[in-house]
């Protein structure tokens, strides 16, 4: 593979012979983003041929969607596709060579929040879903909708887990597909979540630019008045950066279950621009421009939902974010004209570009010189949006030992901002790494009191 990443070539090495013979397979190239490669391939029994992911265009100018496809060990080998349709691959579990079918995960076409296993015969390449019929056990009008599976080495069991909507359920199948045991029903988290009140999952979508649409995944307090009559502050949960997705189907529970049970707070997720399962169209769109689409629908998917919804408080809305959704959430309140966000959090934010992983930001934005995309990484800093931060609240976090997201980040970030005179607030801990595993408590706490500030009614 190429720097950038953009370009791979597939080789093939036979090492029994006395000097080592290389195959070339393909050479891939793609025209309008990077190439996925991070799916290893599967060999079939004899090792003449493999399966892998790969981007294909599918008919009517739908664009490329991953899909399996099949190479022969030989030279400048056809794919042979063994899926298509608009809707996406996003794993290869197996392959019984005995039925010599391949077991894989994938969304619809009809919704990419979903994901089940099938199995595709590369001989008819006929389809089968092995977990469209299953339903939880804790309720039954709750299809598995959201299913991961794992197989044994030798391949004659796997593990199914139906990771939601409900409480996540494991149950092993032998190689024929046959039931042989309820392995974790997770019966002791069921009987305490039902003492407990859950947020109203709801899910919408809403058109964008570019003719797509976002998706979106709304928790509710529980017993909300939906009317209108009371006005409900938001938070939304931002991540963003490229291929990454939060609206599907699995089971969480998590802070923002906690805001909206407990302190009343709408909590939002908006997958859009540069978010996976929908196709290379959607991932593409913001290639080599980080921080400008996907942060555009951020703001404009919020606003729609301030008009839509009687229920949300537009004058209480706020942004949240860790690591790319730090510097999403800090680029959003910074680049937001409208007042659509009342505050913002960046947790270990990316706020210059050439200074992160170089692996992972040219994948998606090329490269810092002058010849390629030098004005691209200089439009994506977070340092030059301090003038948006300026008379609004923010709140910056960073711990000091981050080996992801470097504290030089968010320290140049401050300089910046207390260099112009920018009031804002600020959480540095000493010794934490990126995930701050150590102090979760006192971050919760922090994050809540800050929000606390954030939400107070203007007329109180």
């Amino acid at each position: 593979m190429n720097r950038i990443q953009n370009e791979a070539v597939i080789l093939a090495y036979n090492t029994t012979t006395t000097s080592p013979v290389t195959t070339t397979i393909k050479h891939l190239k793609s025209e309008h983003g990077w190439l996925e490669l991070f799916t290893p391939p599967l060999f079939s029994k004899n090792g003449d041929s493999f399966v892998m992911i790969l981007s294909q265009d599918q008919e009517n100018n739908a664009g490329g969607y991953r899909h399996i496809v099949l190479y022969n060990v030989t030279e400048n080998a056809e794919a042979q596709a063994l899926t298509s349709g608009k809707f996406v691959v996003t794993g290869i579990v197996g392959w019984n060579f005995e039925k010599d079918l391949i077991y894989y995960l994938a969304n619809t076409e009809e919704d990419s929040t979903v994901q089940h296993l099938y199995t595709v015969s590369p001989l008819t390449k006929n389809v089968t879903c092995l977990s469209c019929q299953l339903k939880s056990q804790y309720n039954s009008s709750l299809p598995c909708s959201y299913n991961t599976a794992d197989f044994s080495k030798n391949g004659s069991f796997y593990v199914l887990t139906c990771a939601g909507p409900d409480v996540p359920q494991t149950i092993i199948f032998d190689k024929n597909d046959k039931k042989t045991l309820l392995w974790n029903e997770n019966k002791e988290l069921a009987a305490y979540l039902q003492k407990k009140q859950h947020p109203i999952i709801k899910k919408m979508s809403f058109d964008i630019a570019g003719g797509f649409k976002a998706n979106v995944m709304l928790r509710l307090p529980p017993n909300m008045d939906t009317s209108g009559q009371v006005k409900y502050p938001m938070l939304v949960n931002v991540y963003g950066g490229p291929d990454t997705y939060q609206v599907i189907d699995k089971f969480a529970l998590d802070w923002g279950s906690y805001l909206a049970a407990n302190k009343s707070v709408i909590y939002a997720a908006i997958d859009a621009r540069g978010s996976g399962l929908r196709g290379d169209n959607l991932l593409f769109a913001g290639y080599r421009n980080l921080g400008t689409v996907e942060v555009i629908d951020q703001i404009n998917v919020t606003k729609l939902l301030q008009k839509t919804l009687p229920y949300v408080d537009s004058s209480r809305t706020a942004i949240w974010g860790w690591s790319y959704g730090g510097y999403a959430s800090g680029m959003a309140l910074a680049t937001d004209t409208e007042g659509i966000f009342k505050c913002a959090i960046s947790v270990a934010p990316v706020t210059d570009w050439t200074l992160y992983d170089s692996i992972y930001t040219e994948r998606y934005m090329g490269l810092p010189t002058m010849s390629d995309n030098f004005a691209g990484y200089q439009k994506a800093q977070l340092l030059r949006k301090y003038e948006g931060i300026r008379n609004k609240k923010y709140f910056l976090i960073h711990g000091t030992h981050d080996d992801n997201v470097h504290y030089q980040q968010s320290m140049l970030w401050s300089k910046i901002l207390e260099f112009n005179d920018v009031l804002f607030r600020q959480q540095s801990y000493p010794d934490e790494d990126h995930s701050l595993g150590s102090v979760r408590p006192h971050l919760y706490h922090t994050l809540e009191s800050f929000l606390d500030d954030c939400f107070i009614k203007s007329d109180s």
